[in-house]
């Protein structure tokens, strides 16, 4: 099955659904989020308290996401 199929130098894509497919497919998203964007404030040596306000928009369903936003900005 798809032995003659091939990727064309350059030709590729990848969806950002692939890489919830791989290492990160346990992984929550929220609070990989949360974490992240903790850890880069840090880097910039910036308050959080700064933000009134956070949106989230997901498109994979997650754990706890009609409050991910307040869980989010908690974290």
């Amino acid at each position: 099955m798809l032995t003659k199929a091939f990727i064309p130098y350059k030709g590729y894509y990848s969806t950002p659904f692939a890489r919830w497919q791989g290492s990160l497919a346990n992984v929550n998203a929220i609070e990989l989020g949360a974490n992240t964007s903790k850890r880069w404030l840090e880097q910039k040596n910036w308050d959080s308290k700064m933000f009134d306000y956070l949106y989230l928009g997901i498109t994979i369903g997650q754990p706890y996401v009609f409050y991910g936003s307040t869980w989010a900005a908690h974290m």
